[in-house]
């Protein structure tokens, strides 16, 4: 009895935390060591940003990201999180490509992880 009581408690603590640390991986747009951060839609709008000039969807899966121009995109370490399940977001250029021409961007492919082609999604992106 005094066992399973025990462990009520202790699951409940660990759910306690896990509520309270909540999920990381989403960009923090405010967080002092991120230079550039963005919450990207599906359709390549920009949600919310922090020295992301623009973004916009180039083609099926495919999505540029324009930073400020303070901050440079081939020297930059940069994060990404998929916004949706199922879909797995990388880097597949940084300044220049073929896809995003214009100055200082960043070339972001969208994969869906079941049939592995380029899928629309979102996803939140940290430049630091």
């Amino acid at each position: 009895m005094l066992r399973r009581t025990l462990m009520g408690c202790l699951t409940l603590a660990a759910a306690g935390l896990a509520t309270i640390a909540g999920p990381a991986a989403h960009a923090d747009l405010k967080a002092p060591y991120a230079r550039a951060a963005a919450i990207i839609d599906a359709d390549g709008s920009l949600n919310e940003s922090k020295n992301v000039v623009k973004a916009w969807r180039a083609s099926t899966g495919r999505y540029c990201v324009q930073l400020a121009h303070y901050i440079d995109a081939r020297s930059s370490l940069i994060q990404l999180t998929p916004r949706h399940a199922l879909r797995l977001p990388h880097i597949a250029y940084r300044h220049p490509s073929l896809t995003c021409e214009e100055d200082n961007t960043i070339t972001i492919n969208v994969y869906s992880t079941h049939t592995g082609r380029l899928a629309d999604s979102g996803f939140d992106l940290l430049v630091s």
